[in-house]
Protein backbone atom coordinates (compact mmCIF):
# COMPACT_ATOMS: atom_id res chain seq x y z
CA UNK A 1 0.00 0.00 0.00
CA UNK A 2 1.51 3.35 -1.06
CA UNK A 3 2.22 5.37 2.09
CA UNK A 4 3.28 8.76 0.70
CA UNK A 5 0.02 10.68 1.06
CA UNK A 6 -0.81 13.11 3.88
CA UNK A 7 -4.46 13.25 4.90
CA UNK A 8 -7.11 15.96 5.08
CA UNK A 9 -9.97 15.67 7.58
CA UNK A 10 -13.50 17.02 7.28
CA UNK A 11 -16.91 16.50 8.90
CA UNK A 12 -19.99 16.07 6.73
CA UNK A 13 -23.69 15.44 7.33
CA UNK A 14 -25.58 12.56 5.73
CA UNK A 15 -29.30 12.86 4.95
CA UNK A 16 -31.49 9.78 4.75
CA UNK A 17 -35.05 9.96 3.40
CA UNK A 18 -34.95 13.77 3.67
CA UNK A 19 -33.98 13.67 7.36
CA UNK A 20 -30.62 14.28 9.04
CA UNK A 21 -28.84 10.97 9.56
CA UNK A 22 -25.27 10.41 10.70
CA UNK A 23 -22.57 13.02 10.78
CA UNK A 24 -19.44 11.42 9.42
CA UNK A 25 -15.73 12.06 9.45
CA UNK A 26 -13.87 11.92 6.14
CA UNK A 27 -10.14 11.20 6.14
CA UNK A 28 -8.78 11.47 2.61
CA UNK A 29 -5.46 11.98 0.85
CA UNK A 30 -4.79 15.72 0.67
CA UNK A 31 -4.22 15.65 -3.07
CA UNK A 32 -6.91 13.52 -4.69
CA UNK A 33 -6.20 12.52 -8.27
CA UNK A 34 -9.40 12.52 -10.33
CA UNK A 35 -7.96 9.72 -12.45
CA UNK A 36 -7.30 7.47 -9.46
CA UNK A 37 -9.87 5.16 -7.88
CA UNK A 38 -9.23 5.00 -4.12
CA UNK A 39 -9.75 2.17 -1.64
CA UNK A 40 -12.44 2.94 0.93
CA UNK A 41 -12.50 1.98 4.61
CA UNK A 42 -15.85 2.26 6.42
CA UNK A 43 -15.34 2.21 10.20
CA UNK A 44 -18.16 1.81 12.75
CA UNK A 45 -17.43 2.86 16.33
CA UNK A 46 -18.74 1.34 19.56
CA UNK A 47 -21.32 2.33 22.17
CA UNK A 48 -18.82 4.36 24.17
CA UNK A 49 -18.54 6.91 21.35
CA UNK A 50 -22.29 7.58 21.03
CA UNK A 51 -23.14 11.26 21.47
CA UNK A 52 -19.60 12.52 22.05
CA UNK A 53 -18.18 15.29 19.92
CA UNK A 54 -17.30 13.76 16.57
CA UNK A 55 -13.82 15.27 16.90
CA UNK A 56 -13.14 12.48 19.39
CA UNK A 57 -13.03 10.08 16.43
CA UNK A 58 -10.14 11.92 14.75
CA UNK A 59 -7.58 9.79 16.57
CA UNK A 60 -9.79 6.76 17.15
CA UNK A 61 -9.95 3.43 15.38
CA UNK A 62 -8.34 3.24 11.93
CA UNK A 63 -8.07 7.02 11.51
CA UNK A 64 -4.92 7.38 13.60
CA UNK A 65 -3.05 4.68 11.65
CA UNK A 66 -4.18 5.93 8.23
CA UNK A 67 -3.08 9.49 9.04
CA UNK A 68 0.18 8.51 10.71
CA UNK A 69 1.22 6.29 7.81
CA UNK A 70 -0.32 8.50 5.09
CA UNK A 71 -2.05 5.60 3.40
CA UNK A 72 -3.50 6.26 -0.03
CA UNK A 73 -7.08 5.45 0.96
CA UNK A 74 -10.27 7.18 2.08
CA UNK A 75 -11.72 6.40 5.51
CA UNK A 76 -15.33 7.19 6.42
CA UNK A 77 -16.32 7.20 10.11
CA UNK A 78 -20.04 7.83 10.76
CA UNK A 79 -21.10 8.92 14.25
CA UNK A 80 -24.18 7.76 16.18
CA UNK A 81 -25.80 10.80 17.87
CA UNK A 82 -27.09 10.95 21.43
CA UNK A 83 -30.47 9.27 21.88
CA UNK A 84 -29.92 6.54 19.32
CA UNK A 85 -28.92 2.92 19.85
CA UNK A 86 -27.05 0.73 17.42
CA UNK A 87 -26.47 1.14 13.71
CA UNK A 88 -29.33 1.46 11.19
CA UNK A 89 -28.56 -0.70 8.16
CA UNK A 90 -30.64 1.34 5.72
CA UNK A 91 -28.86 4.56 6.71
CA UNK A 92 -25.42 3.01 6.39
CA UNK A 93 -26.27 1.71 2.94
CA UNK A 94 -27.50 5.11 1.76
CA UNK A 95 -24.34 6.68 3.23
CA UNK A 96 -22.19 4.27 1.23
CA UNK A 97 -24.20 5.09 -1.89
CA UNK A 98 -23.51 8.78 -1.28
CA UNK A 99 -19.78 8.24 -0.74
CA UNK A 100 -19.46 6.22 -3.94
CA UNK A 101 -21.07 9.10 -5.84
CA UNK A 102 -18.98 11.78 -4.13
CA UNK A 103 -15.56 10.14 -4.52
CA UNK A 104 -13.84 8.03 -7.15
CA UNK A 105 -13.93 4.77 -5.18
CA UNK A 106 -12.27 1.54 -6.27
CA UNK A 107 -15.30 -0.72 -5.91
CA UNK A 108 -13.11 -3.80 -5.77
CA UNK A 109 -11.51 -2.44 -2.59
CA UNK A 110 -14.23 -1.39 -0.13
CA UNK A 111 -13.30 -2.50 3.39
CA UNK A 112 -15.61 -2.71 6.40
CA UNK A 113 -14.47 -2.69 10.02
CA UNK A 114 -16.17 -2.18 13.37
CA UNK A 115 -15.55 -2.63 17.07
CA UNK A 116 -17.96 -3.69 19.82
CA UNK A 117 -21.37 -2.22 18.88
CA UNK A 118 -19.77 -1.21 15.59
CA UNK A 119 -18.58 -4.78 15.08
CA UNK A 120 -22.16 -6.01 15.32
CA UNK A 121 -23.22 -3.26 12.90
CA UNK A 122 -20.43 -4.18 10.48
CA UNK A 123 -21.43 -7.84 10.55
CA UNK A 124 -25.08 -6.99 9.89
CA UNK A 125 -24.11 -4.64 7.06
CA UNK A 126 -21.93 -7.30 5.46
CA UNK A 127 -24.74 -9.84 5.74
CA UNK A 128 -27.12 -7.35 4.15
CA UNK A 129 -24.83 -6.53 1.18
CA UNK A 130 -22.17 -9.25 1.11
CA UNK A 131 -21.01 -8.54 -2.45
CA UNK A 132 -20.23 -4.90 -1.70
CA UNK A 133 -17.12 -5.49 0.40
CA UNK A 134 -13.62 -6.82 -0.20
CA UNK A 135 -12.93 -7.64 3.46
CA UNK A 136 -14.61 -7.51 6.86
CA UNK A 137 -12.97 -7.12 10.27
CA UNK A 138 -15.01 -7.44 13.48
CA UNK A 139 -13.39 -6.58 16.81
CA UNK A 140 -14.77 -7.41 20.28
CA UNK A 141 -18.19 -8.35 18.91
CA UNK A 142 -19.05 -11.56 17.00
CA UNK A 143 -22.50 -12.76 15.99
CA UNK A 144 -24.99 -9.87 16.42
CA UNK A 145 -27.86 -12.34 16.67
CA UNK A 146 -26.42 -13.60 19.95
CA UNK A 147 -27.18 -10.27 21.62
CA UNK A 148 -30.93 -10.68 22.15
CA UNK A 149 -30.87 -14.06 23.95
CA UNK A 150 -27.77 -13.01 25.92
CA UNK A 151 -29.40 -9.80 27.18
CA UNK A 152 -32.55 -11.73 28.11
CA UNK A 153 -30.50 -14.50 29.77
CA UNK A 154 -32.10 -17.06 27.45
CA UNK A 155 -30.19 -19.99 25.91
CA UNK A 156 -29.46 -18.98 22.29
CA UNK A 157 -30.61 -20.94 19.30
CA UNK A 158 -27.76 -22.30 17.12
CA UNK A 159 -25.84 -20.02 14.77
CA UNK A 160 -27.78 -19.85 11.50
CA UNK A 161 -25.58 -21.52 8.88
CA UNK A 162 -27.86 -20.43 6.02
CA UNK A 163 -27.36 -16.81 7.07
CA UNK A 164 -23.57 -16.96 7.23
CA UNK A 165 -23.31 -18.79 3.92
CA UNK A 166 -23.90 -15.31 2.50
CA UNK A 167 -20.34 -14.48 3.60
CA UNK A 168 -18.61 -17.59 2.22
CA UNK A 169 -16.73 -15.51 -0.38
CA UNK A 170 -15.77 -12.64 1.97
CA UNK A 171 -12.37 -12.52 3.74
CA UNK A 172 -13.07 -12.07 7.47
CA UNK A 173 -10.87 -11.19 10.43
CA UNK A 174 -12.35 -11.77 13.90
CA UNK A 175 -10.59 -10.53 17.04
CA UNK A 176 -11.55 -10.63 20.72
CA UNK A 177 -10.03 -10.33 24.17
CA UNK A 178 -10.57 -13.55 26.08
CA UNK A 179 -11.05 -11.62 29.34
CA UNK A 180 -13.71 -9.33 27.86
CA UNK A 181 -16.36 -8.52 30.49
CA UNK A 182 -18.43 -6.29 28.18
CA UNK A 183 -19.08 -8.60 25.23
CA UNK A 184 -18.29 -12.26 26.02
CA UNK A 185 -15.51 -13.74 23.91
CA UNK A 186 -17.90 -16.63 23.26
CA UNK A 187 -19.69 -14.39 20.75
CA UNK A 188 -16.61 -14.43 18.50
CA UNK A 189 -15.24 -17.87 19.36
CA UNK A 190 -18.53 -19.59 18.56
CA UNK A 191 -18.92 -17.72 15.27
CA UNK A 192 -15.32 -18.45 14.26
CA UNK A 193 -15.82 -22.16 14.89
CA UNK A 194 -19.02 -22.15 12.83
CA UNK A 195 -17.41 -20.29 9.93
CA UNK A 196 -14.37 -22.58 10.02
CA UNK A 197 -16.56 -25.65 9.56
CA UNK A 198 -18.62 -24.19 6.72
CA UNK A 199 -17.63 -24.38 3.05
CA UNK A 200 -15.76 -21.13 2.36
CA UNK A 201 -14.02 -19.67 -0.66
CA UNK A 202 -12.28 -16.90 1.31
CA UNK A 203 -9.81 -16.56 4.16
CA UNK A 204 -10.88 -16.57 7.81
CA UNK A 205 -8.40 -14.88 10.16
CA UNK A 206 -8.71 -14.85 13.96
CA UNK A 207 -6.78 -13.09 16.71
CA UNK A 208 -7.49 -13.97 20.34
CA UNK A 209 -5.85 -11.89 23.08
CA UNK A 210 -5.57 -14.17 26.16
CA UNK A 211 -4.98 -11.39 28.71
CA UNK A 212 -6.99 -8.56 27.12
CA UNK A 213 -10.38 -7.27 28.30
CA UNK A 214 -12.73 -5.43 25.93
CA UNK A 215 -10.37 -2.84 24.45
CA UNK A 216 -8.32 -4.73 21.86
CA UNK A 217 -8.70 -2.34 18.95
CA UNK A 218 -5.60 -0.25 19.60
CA UNK A 219 -3.47 -3.38 19.34
CA UNK A 220 -5.08 -4.65 16.15
CA UNK A 221 -5.46 -1.30 14.38
CA UNK A 222 -1.82 -0.43 15.16
CA UNK A 223 -0.62 -3.68 13.60
CA UNK A 224 0.95 -3.22 10.13
CA UNK A 225 0.19 -6.87 9.33
CA UNK A 226 -3.53 -6.21 9.79
CA UNK A 227 -3.51 -3.38 7.25
CA UNK A 228 -1.32 -5.32 4.85
CA UNK A 229 -3.83 -8.17 4.98
CA UNK A 230 -6.83 -5.89 4.53
CA UNK A 231 -5.51 -3.89 1.60
CA UNK A 232 -4.41 -7.08 -0.17
CA UNK A 233 -8.03 -8.22 -0.43
CA UNK A 234 -9.94 -7.54 -3.65
CA UNK A 235 -13.58 -8.06 -4.55
CA UNK A 236 -13.92 -9.21 -8.15
CA UNK A 237 -17.72 -9.53 -7.94
CA UNK A 238 -18.97 -6.16 -6.69
CA UNK A 239 -22.71 -5.79 -7.05
CA UNK A 240 -25.63 -4.54 -5.02
CA UNK A 241 -28.92 -6.34 -4.41
CA UNK A 242 -32.02 -4.87 -6.01
CA UNK A 243 -33.83 -4.49 -2.69
CA UNK A 244 -36.22 -1.94 -4.13
CA UNK A 245 -37.98 -4.74 -5.99
CA UNK A 246 -38.56 -6.84 -2.88
CA UNK A 247 -42.15 -7.05 -1.73
CA UNK A 248 -42.40 -8.74 1.64
CA UNK A 249 -45.88 -7.45 2.44
CA UNK A 250 -47.29 -11.00 2.34
CA UNK A 251 -45.15 -11.79 5.39
CA UNK A 252 -47.00 -9.25 7.54
CA UNK A 253 -49.04 -10.77 10.32
CA UNK A 254 -48.87 -12.14 13.85
CA UNK A 255 -46.27 -14.72 14.85
CA UNK A 256 -46.01 -16.62 18.10
CA UNK A 257 -45.53 -19.75 20.14
CA UNK A 258 -46.41 -20.71 23.70
CA UNK A 259 -43.99 -18.16 25.16
CA UNK A 260 -43.52 -15.33 22.65
CA UNK A 261 -45.61 -13.15 20.37
CA UNK A 262 -44.70 -10.45 17.84
CA UNK A 263 -46.36 -8.62 14.98
CA UNK A 264 -44.88 -7.83 11.59
CA UNK A 265 -46.80 -4.73 10.50
CA UNK A 266 -46.90 -3.41 6.95
CA UNK A 267 -46.90 0.39 7.16
CA UNK A 268 -47.51 2.18 3.87
CA UNK A 269 -44.97 4.93 4.53
CA UNK A 270 -42.31 2.93 6.38
CA UNK A 271 -42.63 -0.60 5.03
CA UNK A 272 -42.40 -3.58 7.38
CA UNK A 273 -41.97 -3.03 11.11
CA UNK A 274 -41.39 -5.43 13.98
CA UNK A 275 -43.74 -4.76 16.91
CA UNK A 276 -43.05 -6.49 20.22
CA UNK A 277 -42.70 -5.91 23.96
CA UNK A 278 -39.73 -6.12 26.30
CA UNK A 279 -39.63 -7.90 29.66
CA UNK A 280 -41.13 -4.84 31.36
CA UNK A 281 -44.07 -4.92 28.92
CA UNK A 282 -42.87 -1.78 27.13
CA UNK A 283 -43.88 -1.64 23.48
CA UNK A 284 -40.99 -1.71 21.00
CA UNK A 285 -40.99 -0.95 17.28
CA UNK A 286 -38.21 -1.53 14.74
CA UNK A 287 -38.02 -0.71 11.03
CA UNK A 288 -37.16 -3.77 8.93
CA UNK A 289 -34.74 -3.58 6.03
CA UNK A 290 -35.36 -6.46 3.59
CA UNK A 291 -32.32 -7.87 1.81
CA UNK A 292 -33.84 -11.03 0.32
CA UNK A 293 -37.27 -12.57 -0.12
CA UNK A 294 -36.89 -14.31 3.24
CA UNK A 295 -34.49 -12.05 5.14
CA UNK A 296 -34.70 -8.67 6.85
CA UNK A 297 -32.61 -6.72 9.35
CA UNK A 298 -33.35 -4.32 12.17
CA UNK A 299 -31.38 -2.82 15.07
CA UNK A 300 -31.66 -5.99 17.16
CA UNK A 301 -30.45 -8.34 14.42
CA UNK A 302 -31.68 -10.58 11.64
CA UNK A 303 -35.20 -11.85 11.00
CA UNK A 304 -35.47 -14.91 8.76
CA UNK A 305 -38.78 -16.05 7.32
CA UNK A 306 -39.00 -19.79 6.68
CA UNK A 307 -41.67 -20.88 4.22
CA UNK A 308 -42.66 -24.50 4.73
CA UNK A 309 -44.25 -26.85 2.22
CA UNK A 310 -46.79 -27.74 4.87
CA UNK A 311 -47.71 -25.62 7.82
CA UNK A 312 -47.43 -21.89 8.51
CA UNK A 313 -44.55 -19.61 7.63
CA UNK A 314 -42.10 -19.44 10.52
CA UNK A 315 -40.15 -16.47 11.81
CA UNK A 316 -36.68 -17.03 13.25
CA UNK A 317 -36.20 -13.92 15.40
CA UNK A 318 -32.43 -13.45 15.73
CA UNK A 319 -31.26 -16.46 17.80
CA UNK A 320 -33.97 -15.84 20.35
CA UNK A 321 -36.99 -17.82 19.26
CA UNK A 322 -38.82 -19.56 16.40
CA UNK A 323 -42.40 -18.38 15.86
CA UNK A 324 -45.28 -19.66 13.72
CA UNK A 325 -47.39 -17.29 11.67
CA UNK A 326 -50.99 -17.30 12.85
CA UNK A 327 -53.73 -17.85 10.30
CA UNK A 328 -57.05 -16.10 10.62
CA UNK A 329 -60.05 -18.24 11.44
CA UNK A 330 -62.52 -17.10 8.79
CA UNK A 331 -65.40 -19.00 10.41
CA UNK A 332 -65.68 -16.40 13.19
Amino acid sequence: MNSAHSHTLSVQQHTHQQRPSYQYLVSQPSQLDSNTAYPLVLFLHGRGEIGQDIQHLLEFGPNAYLQQHHLNAICITPHVPEGREGWAIAELISLLDEIEQQFNIDKSRIYLSGLSMGGFGAMNLALAQPRRFAALSVLAAGDPNHLAPWSLKTPPRPVCEELYQRLSHLPIWLAHGLKDEVIPAEFSLELAEKLAHMPRQAMLQTTWYPQHPHNIWQDLYNSPSFWTWMFEQHNSDYHLPTNQQLDLSALAGDYGNQQDYVTIANCEAQGLRLLCKDLQDNELSFNLYPVASDLAFCEIGCLRFIKQQQGPTQLALTRLTLLDKFTLDKTN
